[in-house]
């Protein structure tokens, strides 16, 4: 009998989580990841596996459909007879990760199906069914019982698992035009499978829609006339009308459209008299299913619990448009929520809600780091022991904040939230992570240091969080969103930083809907930048309320546009600084409030004081006043603008 460390990933996670184009796409996909990963662990657990990755205090967590979240990589010891025995183990897990998706997407047709809703030919969804799931693994042989020999397993393992992620296997796709055919066979391109239309989400996949423009099918799937979906697209749309948790929850109340994220501090500001009146029409549009009931992460939106999109001015004119077009009957319900609604936007004291959210992505740092100094598996367990608590503590640090999570796997956290709260929420997911991780850190660096000097800085040493946060609006497709959430989260990891400068940071990504793009990123370390940073987001607030000490937004493009105007070709360092800066104290002294009112002596001293710790960099100041002022707004003349 010999112990081996065994590893497998789970995917195609870009496949599961990035093709995406509605929230409900975002949500299924890291679903989909996890549901698969469990099954992986659960079948492992039942061969005797000793789990490292992930660390499960309750068998039932492992259960099909709990609220445990499993990352794409699961890591094992377990003990075999023989190499043969062990990649039979290694297989069963990988079945077990078809099978659970067979039995998810096979549920859904068996819906369809019994709703008389008809799909392609049935061929067609069995092959790709069969060939989605990607599990890969590798093991290496724990040589003596000691804890050199586990952690050169690890190593190992590590290694081999991440040259057998690149060894792609191009497989033949099987004979589609012969469903009956056991093998895998060349299929000729000018077979009919071969040329009908592709998935909208990532274009890989052959659509299993049938060829109905105005179907039901369509409808259900929230599809316009053009758009495809493959098996795995099907199944993110309407799993969550089959499954349920076991407290006999819908999975589906967890898909929260974006305009209702993007509208939750704008609606946090009405009346409840005259919300509950909006409450009560839109409600009569649910009946028609041109509204759809949204309660969020745990009840976080009962206080307006319907999709929220046609409070955007944008959003109704369009609905109402098509409702005459189509004659629809209820386009008299249509009008009377424009009237009510209207009152509310042509209100100084409210305007019309913020089209733009932010989506939120975090990845832990130093974690490679850290698990290289943990030398025996019970280190890794408690390290993913310490990941699992502060995971399950996620959902609840964004329900805090009105945030609608959407997974939270070890040290990876993904959710959306309102602009006026994403900053606080990112800084306390920070916090959680490093508190949950700050001892056990401590214990491992103090153990593998060889002489003091390897407990320097120890702080900077411990494990932290990179949180990225894409600004966009919400007609942005999500996998577009996506794309830009990920770049906010490079630019916070820093990697073309020193490297005592990289990690450790908040990065936000502006995304415009005219095209223009802003990067930002501040180091949590830097709590003087923090400061600063939540003091311009404060003080665009009481702005927007006409106060005293408020911002103005001229502020930030003057200091652009001087800085554009002194960037000499060939400049002398020191006298275009003190161009800059006196150029910067003359536009200080004529800068107004939004009422007309000069600036305030303190708002003048800190503008001048963060200027110096910027060195002069008038365009960093700009950036970080534009991107502040964006994470204040509650509406959109809050933003300048009107739409």
């Amino acid at each position: 009998m010999t112990n081996y460390v065994l590893t497998l990933a789970v995917g195609p996670v870009q496949g599961f989580i990035a093709s995406a184009r509605r929230s409900r796409d975002l949500w299924a996909g890291s679903w989909l990841l996890s549901e698969l990963a469990k099954a992986v662990a659960k079948n492992l657990y039942e061969q005797n596996a000793e789990l490292i990755f992930p660390f499960i205090e309750n068998r039932d967590d492992l259960e099909p459909n709990s609220e445990f979240s499993v990352g794409n990589k699961i890591q094992v010891v377990i003990t075999a007879d023989s190499v043969e025995q062990l990649k039979q183990i290694a297989d069963d897990a990988k079945a077990a990760a078809n099978n659970r998706f067979k039995e998810i997407a096979n549920q859904v047709k068996k819906d369809l199906d019994e709703q008389g809703i008809s799909l392609r030919e049935n061929h067609l969804w069995d092959c790709q069914v069969d060939d989605y799931v990607e599990v890969q693994y590798a093991w290496a042989k724990i040589v003596d019982n000691n804890e050199d020999s586990y952690h050169a397993a690890c190593e190992t393992v590590s290694r081999l698992l991440s040259a057998r992620k690149v060894t792609r296997d191009f497989l033949q796709s099987k004979a589609k035009d012969k469903p009956d055919s056991p093998i895998r066979a060349v299929v000729s391109a000018y077979d009919s499978a071969c040329r009908m239309p592709k998935s909208s989400l990532d274009g890989a996949r052959e659509t299993v829609l049938p060829n109905e423009p105005n179907s039901a099918l369509r409808k259900k799937l929230g599809l316009s006339q053009s758009e495809q979906l493959d098996c795995v697209g099907v199944v993110k749309r309407l799993y969550g009308e089959t499954f349920h948790s076991k407290d006999n929850k819908k999975l589906a109340e967890q898909f929260t459209p974006v305009t209702r994220v993007a509208a939750d501090s704008w609606l946090r500001q009405i009346p409840k008299d005259t919300l509950d009146d909006i409450a009560k029409i839109y409600e009569e549009l649910v009946h028609y299913q041109i509204a759809t009931r949204v309660s969020g992460n745990g009840g976080i939106y009962s206080d307006f619990p319907y999709d929220a999109q046609l409070l955007y001015r944008f959003r109704l004119d369009t609905e109402i448009a098509q409702a005459k077009k189509d004659n629809a009957p209820y386009l008299s319900i249509l009008t009377r929520l424009k009237e009510k609604v209207k009152i509310i936007w042509e209100d100084k004291k409210y305007g019309e809600p913020c089209p733009y959210y932010a989506m939120l992505l975090a990845d832990g740092d130093k974690m490679g780091e850290l698990l290289d100094k943990a030398k025996t598996k019970e280190n890794h367990q408690d390290i993913t022991k310490k990941l699992s608590e502060f995971a399950k503590n996620v959902p609840e640090i964004m329900r805090n904040h009105q945030a609608q999570y959407i997974y939270s796997g070890g040290d990876d956290v993904l959710g959306l939230i309102a602009l006026s709260n994403a900053r606080k929420c990112a800084k306390n997911l920070k916090d959680e992570f490093s508190s949950s991780l700050r001892n056990i850190a401590i214990d491992l660096i103090k153990k593998d240091a060889k002489e003091s000097k390897d407990l320097e800085n120890l702080e900077e040493k411990i494990p932290s969080l990179s949180v990225g946060l894409a600004i966009c609006h919400i007609m942005t497709p999500l996998g577009a969103v996506r794309t830009l959430a990920k770049h906010a989260e490079k630019v916070a990891k820093g990697d073309n930083m020193p490297k005592d400068k990289q990690r450790n940071a908040l990065g936000i990504t502006l995304a415009i809907r005219s095209g223009v793009t802003t990067d930002m990123r501040l180091r949590w370390s830097d709590k003087a930048a923090q400061r600063y940073f939540k003091f311009w987001i404060k003080h665009y607030s009481n702005y927007l309320k006409h106060d005293v000490h408020g911002l103005s937004s001229r502020i930030a493009y003057d200091c652009r546009d001087i800085f554009i105007r002194t960037d000499f070709s060939k400049p002398d360092t020191d006298l275009q600084d003190k161009i800059r800066v006196a150029e910067f104290d003359r536009m200080l002294e004529k800068a107004q409030t939004r009422d007309g009112k000069p600036l305030s002596k303190r708002v003048k001293t800190v503008l001048r004081c963060r200027l110096r710790r910027l060195n002069n960099n008038l365009n960093d100041l700009a950036t970080e006043l534009i991107i502040a002022r964006w994470l204040s707004a509650k509406t959109q003349r809050d933003l300048g603008r009107d739409n």
